[in-house]
């Protein structure tokens, strides 16, 4: 997707049973998907998720973006270690289906 070019873009993603996920472009120019996690899940058990729900190229960071670093996901430090990193509620990283790159937010439950 070129960033000029913005689309909704809705899946149904959960790590328990199918729940439908919001989605919209509020001040990205990129698509976002929101993903409904417990608490307790890690980076690794969300990829995983995604995964199942047909997305690739999946990057979550262990950090927010910030002005200073608007694209974490795209430090391999910050990457690294999916599996010790909890899911935190709002942005995580991005992750591509059908050749569109969302951004990935989690809506902690």
């Amino acid at each position: 997707m070129k960033y000029g070019i913005s689309k909704m873009v809705a899946v149904a993603v959960m790590a328990v049973g199918v729940q439908a996920a919001q989605a919209g472009d509020f001040l990205s120019t990129v698509p976002v998907v929101h993903v409904a996690v417990p608490v307790v899940e890690s980076q690794a058990q969300l990829a995983d998720t995604l995964r199942e729900q047909g997305f690739g190229e999946i990057a979550l960071a262990d950090a927010a973006p910030t002005f200073t670093a608007p694209h974490p996901e795209l430090n391999p430090a910050r990457i690294a270690h999916p599996e010790a990193t909890p899911v935190r509620a709002g942005w995580n990283g991005t992750a591509v289906k059908d050749g569109q790159t969302v951004e990935v937010y989690a809506d902690v439950r």
